[in-house]
C-alpha cells in the first residue's frame, strides 16, 4: 500500500472538510415579541413604512446637451435635475406638527429617476394628435395672451386693440389653438409605454412644442368645468388656461399617475407668467420666481426670461410641484380621525345657517352628492348624513360676525389667541358636546357649518377646515357664501357643494396642491416669493386646487390617502398591542396579532406594487382584528375625542391654547408651519375672469 498517497488523501478531504459550512437553518424573518415573532407589526412602536418610488421624467420636444458642449437656453442637461431633485421624502402630518413636536405621517419615499427623450417617431405623433384635438388656431386670444402682448401688466385693463407689441417680449402671440387638457393626459398615459414607462407609474411629461416647425401659438382647457350648484362656467374663463394638467382618475381603467407641463403654452396666467416686465406679480415688495413660455428663454430683451435656462426651472418645477405637491405630498390632518380606535362609521352633521332672504339652501348644497364624493376618502367607513337649517340670527349671527373682523374694533375674543374664530369655535363645541350625548358609540361626527349670509359680510372667503387650537387635530368645516359669491342668473357664482367637499378634503387629510413641506430641506412653502411658480400645482385634477376645473379627488390624491391610511392601520395596531401588552393580555391576542401581521406583510407587498388601495384593505382588515381582539380580552382601548381634550376650554373659560406656528403668507419658512387658507393674491387669481 503506498501510505503516503493514503495520507495525501485523508489531508484533503479534512482540509475540504474544514472549508464547508455547518449545516444552519435559515433564521425566522422578524422580531421576537410578546405575542410571537412578528415581522411588520412593531408594538409600543411608531413605525414608517418606506418605498423605492420611481419617478419618469419624459422630455417631448426637448433635445439633450451633447456631452461635453455647454447647455443652450432651451436645451436639456440632466445633470440639472441630479443636483436639484431630492432622493427621498419623509411625510409629516402638517399642522399638528405646526404645534412644537414634528408629527411623522408613517410614510417615506427613496426615489429612483429615469429621464427618458421621446424620440422622433413619439413626438410627431403627439402634436398630430393635439393638432388633431385642438380648436382653431384663430380662436379668440385671450385677455392675458393680450396682455403678454402689450406687457400691460393687468389682463382687466389691457388695450385690445394694443397695435403694436411690447418691445422687450420675444415673440408676438398671433393666435389661439385650445387643446382639452384631459384628452392630452389620457394620449401620454396610453402612449407611456412607447418611450419606455409602464402603465400607472408616477411620470412627468415635460412639453415643448415651440421648437417644432408645426408650432401654435396654443393653450390646454377644462371649457366644460362648472360649479355644481350654480352651472357658473369655470372652464370658459381666460384665467383658467391651462399649461399643465394630470392626476385625472379614470373610471373602468387601471390607474393613471401622469402629469404634463408645456411651457411652450398660453403663458401661464395662474402664475402670472404673462407678466415678464415686473418681478414682483402679487404686490408684496418680494419678487416672485415664475417660468416665462418657453420663447422669452434666452432672450437678450429686459425680459423675464433673461439669463434664465429652462433646464434648472423645469427641475424646480418637478421637485417642488409635482414630487412634493402631487406625487408624495404631505397630509394636512391625521388621516386617523379618532387614534387609536379609528371610527367604522362617520356622519356629515350638516348645519346650514341661513341668513333672512339668502339664496334657497336647496340650491346651493346638494348633500348627496356631498356624501358621495367624499366618502372615497375613507372607503372603509359607512358614511351617512345629517341636514338641519337654522336661522342666522340672534347669538349665532353675532360669533359668525366675530369670524370676518374688519377693524380693531371688531376683535370679539380678545383674550383668546384666536381672537376672531374663537367665538365660533366655542359655539360650535357646544353643539357638538350635545350631539355626541346622543351618538352611537363608534360613530365620528364632522361637524360642518354652512353659512348662507344675506349681506356682503366678508370679502370672499369660501371656507376653511379648522384645528382644535392646541393638538392641531382636525375640529370644524366653514363653508360661507354671501350673495356677490352666489352671484345671480347672469353671473353664476358658487354654491356649497364644491366647497364644502374641498373642506372636508382637508378634514380628512388632504392639503392643497400649491402649498406644502419639502422634508429634505425641513421648509414649509406657497405660491408666494421664490416658489410662485408652485401655483400650477393646481393645474391637476383634484378639487383640492383653486381654479374650479375639478369637482372630486383624483388619483394623485386617492393614492395619497391610502397610504397615511395604511400607515394609520400599522400604527395604531402597533399602539393597541401595547395597550394590551401593558394590560398582562398578550397570550389573548397574540393570535389575532399573527394574522394581522401577516395582512400588514401582503399589504406592504401591494403597496411597493403601486396598489395602494389593496395595501390600505389589507392594513385595515389587520388592524380591525387586533382592535376586536383587544375589546374581547377586556382591554380597554379609547377613541381620542379632541373636543373633550381641550385644556383651554375646560367649562369653556377664558384661556389661551397652545401657540401653533403660523404665517400670514405663504412665503418659504423652516420648519413647519400652517399657511391660511387663501391670501390676498390667491383670492385676486380665484375671482379672476
Amino acid at each position: 500500500m503506498n501510505h503516503k498517497l493514503v495520507a495525501t488523501a485523508l489531508l484533503g478531504a479534512a482540509l475540504l472538510a474544514g472549508c464547508t459550512k455547518p449545516n444552519t437553518a435559515t433564521p425566522t424573518p422578524g422580531t421576537q415579541t410578546d405575542f410571537g415573532r412578528l415581522q411588520a407589526l412593531k408594538p409600543g412602536t411608531q413605525d414608517t413604512i418606506n418605498t423605492k418610488l420611481k419617478v419618469n421624467i419624459v422630455f417631448v420636444g426637448y433635445r439633450q446637451t451633447p456631452p461635453g458642449q455647454p447647455a443652450t437656453a432651451r436645451q436639456i442637461n440632466t445633470q440639472d435635475f441630479d443636483q436639484r431633485l431630492p432622493g427621498s421624502y419623509d411625510a409629516v402630518n402638517r399642522i399638528p406638527s405646526a404645534y412644537g413636536r414634528t408629527e411623522k405621517t408613517g410614510t417615506s419615499f427613496d426615489f429612483d429617476y429615469n429621464y427618458v427623450f421621446a424620440d422622433q417617431g413619439f413626438e410627431d405623433d403627439f402634436f398630430k394628435f393635439v393638432q388633431s384635438t385642438g380648436v382653431g388656431a384663430e380662436q379668440k386670444r385671450t385677455a392675458y395672451q393680450l396682455a403678454y402682448n402689450c406687457q400691460s401688466g393687468n389682463p382687466n385693463i389691457v388695450n385690445p386693440a394694443c397695435v403694436t407689441p411690447a418691445g422687450n417680449i420675444n415673440r408676438e402671440i398671433t393666435g389661439n389653438f385650445e387643446i382639452d387638457a384631459l384628452k392630452t393626459e389620457n394620449w401620454l398615459a396610453d402612449n407611456g409605454a412607447r418611450v419606455g414607462v409602464k402603465n400607472g407609474e408616477y411620470t412627468i411629461y415635460f412639453v415643448n412644442w415651440y421648437d417644432r416647425p408645426d408650432f401654435k401659438f396654443h393653450s390646454y382647457t377644462r371649457a366644460d368645468a362648472a360649479d355644481t350648484d350654480t352651472g357658473a362656467k369655470f372652464g370658459a374663463r381666460g384665467s383658467r388656461r391651462l399649461i399643465a394638467w394630470g392626476g385625472s382618475a379614470r373610471e373602468n381603467a387601471p390607474a393613471q399617475r401622469v402629469w404634463f407641463y408645456d411651457l411652450s403654452a398660453n403663458p401661464d396666467p395662474w402664475t402670472d407668467a404673462y407678466d415678464v416686465t415686473n418681478s414682483d406679480v402679487d404686490g408684496d415688495k418680494v419678487a416672485d420666481y415664475r417660468m416665462p413660455p418657453i420663447w422669452e428663454y434666452g432672450t437678450r430683451k429686459a425680459s423675464l426670461g433673461y439669463g434664465r435656462k429652462v433646464s434648472p426651472d423645469l427641475a424646480l418645477v418637478a421637485r417642488y410641484t409635482a414630487i412634493n405637491l402631487l406625487f408624495t405630498p404631505s397630509p394636512i390632518y391625521r388621516a386617523a380621525l379618532t387614534p387609536p380606535d379609528m371610527p367604522e362609521k362617520i356622519n356629515l352633521d350638516v348645519h346650514v345657517e341661513q341668513g333672512e332672504g339668502a339664496t334657497d339652501p336647496n340650491r346651493l348644497l346638494n348633500s348627496v352628492l356631498l356624501q358621495e364624493r367624499v366618502k372615497v376618502l375613507q372607503p372603509f367607513t359607512t358614511f351617512s348624513s345629517t341636514r338641519k337649517t337654522t336661522a342666522l340670527d340672534g347669538d349665532l349671527a353675532d360669533v359668525y360676525k366675530c369670524f370676518f373682523p374688519v377693524v380693531a374694533d371688531d376683535i370679539c375674543s380678545p383674550d383668546y389667541a384666536d381672537f376672531s374664530g374663537e367665538k365660533l369655535f366655542q359655539f360650535g363645541v357646544k353643539e357638538l358636546r350635545e350631539e355626541y350625548k346622543t351618538t352611537p358609540a363608534g360613530t365620528y361626527q364632522l361637524p360642518i357649518y354652512a353659512f348662507n349670509d344675506n349681506q356682503n359680510s366678508q370679502a370672499g372667503l369660501l371656507g376653511v377646515a379648522y384645528d382644535d387650537g392646541e393638538t392641531g387635530t382636525q375640529s370644524f368645516v366653514y363653508s360661507f357664501l354671501t350673495p356677490d359669491l352666489t352671484g345671480d342668473a347672469e353671473f353664476p357664482g358658487y354654491g356649497f357643494t364644491d366647497t364644502t367637499v374641498h373642506e372636508t378634503g382637508h378634514h380628512l387629510s388632504l392639503s392643497h396642491p400649491h402649498d406644502g413641506y419639502d422634508s429634505e430641506q425641513d421648509i414649509s412653502y406657497g405660491n408666494s416669493g421664490e416658489f410662485y411658480f408652485v401655483n400650477t400645482g393646481d393645474q391637476s385634477a383634484t378639487i383640492m386646487s383653486y381654479n374650479d376645473l375639478s369637482r372630486t379627488f383624483g388619483q394623485f390624491n386617492l393614492d395619497s390617502q391610502y397610504r397615511y391610511l395604511t400607515a394609520a392601520y400599522l400604527n395604531n395596531t402597533n399602539a393597541i398591542l401595547e395597550l394590551v401588552r401593558r394590560a398582562n393580555k398578550a397570550g389573548s391576542v397574540s393570535s389575532a396579532a399573527q394574522g394581522a401581521d401577516s395582512k400588514f406583510v401582503q399589504a406592504k407587498t401591494k403597496y411597493d406594487a403601486l396598489d395602494y388601495l389593496g395595501a390600505a384593505q389589507l392594513a385595515h382588515e389587520g388592524y380591525r382584528s387586533v382592535l376586536n381582539a383587544a375589546k374581547s380580552a377586556g382591554v380597554p382601548v379609547t377613541a381620542y375625542k379632541w373636543y373633550e381634550n381641550l385644556n383651554g376650554l375646560e367649562g369653556l373659560s377664558v384661556g389661551q391654547g397652545a401657540k401653533m406656528r403660523f404665517s400670514p403668507t405663504l412665503r418659504a419658512q423652516k420648519g413647519v408651519v400652517v399657511f391660511p387658507e387663501e391670501t390676498a393674491n390667491q383670492r385676486r387669481l380665484r375671482l379672476s375672469k
